[in-house]
């Protein structure tokens, strides 16, 4: 299993934060149990079935994630999991819209992971 973390920056000012942008937290399934994982930044909420046909699955994330490798390393066997369930699809009649078929479940213990982590970064600052 390969998992490639782009740790490119995502930063948002004070004023995007306040007029509604979020960061995602994002897993591009490449399939042969290889993803890419990254943080983006977005004005507006991301469409579900758009990134499905990308093959990238996203959870949103407080304005102050930062530490993305931390994150990865808290999640990985789940990421691993997630990444050794996606296949790559041919579009069919039946399928146009799916680029990759996934483990829900995995998918589901990737964003627990991501949840209890970002909690316990924020109880840790709280001390």
């Amino acid at each position: 299993m390969t998992l490639q973390v782009d740790e490119t920056p995502i930063t948002l000012t004070t004023e995007q934060t306040l007029t509604g942008w979020r960061r995602e937290f994002c897993v591009e399934l490449l399939g042969d149990g290889q993803a890419r994982i990254f943080l983006r930044a977005m004005e507006a909420p991301s469409m579900k079935a758009t990134e499905l046909h990308r093959g990238v699955l996203f959870h949103r994330v407080a304005s102050t994630f930062a530490d993305l490798k931390g994150c990865v390393a808290a999640a990985h066997e789940a990421l691993e999991a997630l990444a050794g369930t996606a296949v790559r699809q041919r579009p069919t009649q039946d399928n146009l819209f799916a680029a990759v078929t996934y483990d829900r479940a995995a998918w589901d213990r990737v964003i627990s992971d991501v949840e209890r982590w970002q909690r316990r970064a924020h109880a840790a600052a709280g001390r």
